[in-house]
């Protein structure tokens, strides 16, 4: 069981991390049942969202809204949306906001070339060829693609 303590009214402890109470609608936040239903998984979540159900406390986890590497339902911006899907009409809920939260590193960039392949231009060299006794001969370095279709050509009338 997680260590909780509340400092403040709004400020919130566990194990350690600090939490603000963002939100707290119909009085949603029982620090005795938030204890009991705490996991270590919510530890990287920059926000805790809990919401009552039929007596009982559901608690999920929110990254905010920077955060690049999350997908666009676990922002907080999309909370109004998780309350109305998700949550019982009217239900008390609460949001704390962790105030020591790591900062997310934004993605390096690789700048210079393009990494994708580009399409080698069409190239002829000249090669003398001995069974054709001297001739020279046009031969491609890159074998053209094959078709899929064959091209028929009109006879005239």
């Amino acid at each position: 069981m997680a260590q909780i303590s509340q400092v403040a009214p709004d400020l919130i402890t566990i194990d350690g991390r600090r939490y603000q109470l963002v939100k707290d609608h119909k009085a949603g936040f029982d620090k005795a049942k938030f204890a009991e239903r705490y996991m270590d998984v919510l530890e990287k979540y920059d926000y805790i969202v809990g919401d009552w159900g039929y007596e009982q406390l559901r608690l999920r986890g929110f990254y905010r809204d920077d955060n690049r590497r999350a997908s666009k339902d676990q922002l907080i911006g999309t909370l109004e949306d998780y309350l109305y899907e998700y949550c019982n009409f009217g239900c008390a809920f609460f949001v704390l906001q962790r105030l020591d939260a790591p900062a997310v590193k934004p993605k390096r960039r690789r700048g210079g070339k393009s990494h994708h392949r580009k399409a080698v231009p069409y190239e002829e060299k000249t090669v003398k060829s001995q069974a054709l006794a001297g001739r020279a001969e046009t031969v491609a370095k890159a074998k053209p693609r094959k078709r899929h279709f064959t091209i028929k050509t009109r006879e005239s009338d």
